[in-house]
């Protein structure tokens, strides 16, 4: 993507990965790495594991890590590196 500013031209490149795995139909592993060029060392991952043990009823595992901006708008915003790890567990009452 090539912009214009008023400061003058600048370009960015964004590209990510994705790929998916399912050991069987009831246990699928997901990952996507995105990577782009605004910043120095600009790449996240995230990996999810998703176990469904029951129709309409999941237990998912996350796991993040990568840059994460504060803000586009300043010149030279600061980077955070965050590292996130979250379960979710959903249950349906119908069966």
């Amino acid at each position: 993507m090539n912009c214009a500013a008023s400061a003058g031209e600048f370009s960015v490149l964004f590209g990510s990965f994705q790929t998916n795995y399912s050991f069987s139909r009831f246990l699928t592993l997901s990952t996507l790495i995105q990577m782009n060029t605004s910043n120095t060392q600009a790449a996240s991952a995230n990996i999810r594991l998703r176990g469904n043990y029951r129709p309409d009823s999941d237990l998912y595992i996350i796991y993040t890590a990568g840059q994460r901006f504060a803000s586009l708008i300043a010149e030279n915003p600061p980077q955070y590196y965050e590292n996130r790890f979250v379960i979710k567990y959903t249950y349906s009452w119908r069966p």
